[in-house]
């Protein structure tokens, strides 16, 4: 037997509250205060001396402002049904979310878009993300998982790395910006992205403190002749019920100047 002792995850109701409570850098006061109940009682339930019932969950996390995710992962542990369902894109129900995601595709042409859900993984790509990648990126990496994940095709050396100017700045955002949302992650998948990430060549030789340039961090791209500089916006679903509706967002990216403008144009017009 290894001399390790094994590490187990205490899923119990008051474990699960705590854990949450923590990485939001909340104290028991002051949930407590934001949750309309007693610190005393709060206490009880961070040590499972007290049960909540269901519309104390319902209050516990909106005062931690959880996502619905977490929310029902605090029911489940409290011995509750899950309370917001998790569909498939391709599910009736979210059939006029789908019709919207492809109409936002089709006009952001000849800018690009893509879908990505929680932990980056990319479901969908309009064709204007296709030629930039076939622009930027012509040799597809070995690696077949780094074509799946807009971190990995952002940091991996065989995605866009070779092709991002000032890839050191870009990538310590996309670290930062990583290492902020696996703090609140549910599900682990950007914890371990992030791990898997912070192995990377030049992850670890990033700097800390960020310079502060123009308004938003572009992506630079330069290959050869082509080159595009662009932004990014993101787009979600407003006041969603179900957990993957929350969780998909459309990542597009916009032209930062004219000349970008017009290779976007171009490029589209190459075929």
């Amino acid at each position: 037997m290894s001399g390790l002792a094994s590490r187990t995850v205490d899923d119990s109701f008051g474990s699960v509250l705590r854990r949450h409570r923590v990485t939001r850098g909340r104290s028991q006061e002051q949930l407590a205060f934001d949750a309309r109940v007693s610190t005393r009682h709060l206490s009880f339930l961070e040590t499972n001396k007290a049960g909540p019932s269901r519309e104390m969950v319902h209050r516990l996390a909106r005062a931690l402002d959880v996502d619905l995710r977490a929310e029902n992962q605090l029911l489940a542990a409290a011995g509750f049904a899950s309370l917001y369902a998790t569909s498939d894109l391709d599910s009736p129900d979210l059939a006029p979310i789908q019709r919207a995601i492809d109409l936002i595709f089709a006009r952001q042409e000849p800018g690009s878009a893509m879908l990505l859900d929680a932990g980056w993984n990319i479901l969908q790509l309009n064709a204007g993300a296709l030629r930039l990648v076939g622009c930027f990126m012509p040799t597809a990496p070995a690696d077949h998982h780094v074509m799946g994940n807009i971190v990995r095709v952002l940091l991996h050396p065989e995605g866009l790395r070779p092709a991002i100017v000032d890839w050191p700045q870009l990538a310590a955002y996309t670290v930062e910006r990583l290492r902020r949302e696996s703090a609140v992650d549910p599900t682990g998948a950007r914890r371990a992205l992030l791990d898997e990430v912070s192995g990377y060549p030049g992850i670890a030789e990033l700097p800390e403190h960020l310079p502060v340039g123009g308004p938003v961090v572009l992506l630079h791209l330069r290959r050869g002749d082509d080159e595009v500089r662009l932004f990014t916006m993101i787009t979600t679903i407003g006041t969603p019920l179900d957990v993957t509706a929350q969780e998909v967002v459309i990542e597009a990216t916009f032209a930062a100047d004219d000349e970008s403008a017009r290779f976007l144009e171009q490029l589209a017009a190459r075929g």
